[in-house]
């Protein structure tokens, strides 16, 4: 995964996703990316959900990555056409 795909992902999702901006896997990722770039304080109940069901930063982003992949592929269908 690139970033520059997650970017396009993501902006296809905003163009084209009803209610983007408050879609529970949106919210999750920005999360994921706030603990990979260490954002999230220790005690943070975002961190420790997230410590709760993921053993790595990475291991989040690829799950979430490929929930997003599954979204995106109807809308780029769709785009082509």
């Amino acid at each position: 995964m690139k970033y520059l795909d997650l970017l396009v992902a993501l902006d296809l999702l905003s163009r084209y996703y009803p209610r983007y901006h408050s879609n529970e896997l949106i919210l999750l990722a920005e999360d994921i990316w706030k603990w990979i770039n260490n954002e999230l304080p220790e005690d943070s109940s975002a961190l420790i959900y997230l410590k709760s069901i993921y053993n790595s930063p990475t291991e989040a982003l690829t799950a979430v990555w490929k929930e997003i992949l599954l979204i995106t592929g109807s809308f780029t269908a769709f785009r082509r056409n």
